[in-house]
């Protein structure tokens, strides 16, 4: 019953008009990969359950006495399982990966047209801040920018569960850079700290 279950999540999610475009789609799905819904706002202990599970499966130990062609391809399952792993547990990356199954991938060059001036702007005032923390050594200020940025981030989230859910791929693509956006300004502050 739990794989009728998981066809049922999927093929809710595949409505028509996404469908006729994976169909099309060459990109492999890591939702399929690890057995999990396809969905932005999947619980990471459920991701991190399946991953699990399926190296549970494919380790080394359990395959030592196969042919070396068997184990070989084993380790390559075991490979690929692990990148899905990696992409689904980063939310962006998620995004980016839902965008890509729906042929709509956010193109780096096209980043910027999408979120907007106003929040391009945002974002320039932010780098500026943070680079006067950077030289005041202001690691106080530092760490509000990153908890205000992250509030930011967060509300992303939701906001992008929703358009995923909604299939309202404009808002996806537009969220996704500005999440990507968001990112950068707390890998800059965690490289800074």
């Amino acid at each position: 019953t739990r794989a009728v279950g998981r066809k049922i999540v999927l093929f809710e999610w595949l409505r028509p008009s996404t469908l006729r475009s994976l169909t099309s789609n060459s990109q492999e799905d890591y939702f399929l990969r690890l057995n999990v819904p396809r969905s932005f706002d999947i619980q990471p202990d459920d991701l991190k359950s399946s991953y699990r599970q399926l190296m549970a499966k494919l380790h080394p130990d359990r395959h030592t006495l196969k042919p070396t062609k068997e184990q070989d391809e084993v380790g390559q399952k075991a490979a690929k399982v692990t990148h899905a792993y990696q992409v689904l547990r980063q939310p962006h990356q998620r995004a980016m990966h839902l965008l890509e199954l729906i042929n709509s991938p956010l193109e780096e060059e096209d980043s910027g047209g999408l979120v907007g001036f106003d929040f391009l702007e945002e974002v320039m005032e932010l780098r500026e801040e943070i680079c006067n923390a950077e030289e005041n050594e202001d690691e106080v200020q530092l760490k509000e920018i990153s908890k205000s940025n992250q509030a930011c981030v967060d509300i992303l989230y939701a906001e992008l569960a929703t358009a995923f859910k909604t299939e309202n791929t404009k808002t996806a693509l537009k969220l996704t850079a500005k999440l990507q956006y968001r990112n950068r300004i707390n890998e800059t502050i965690r490289d800074i700290l």
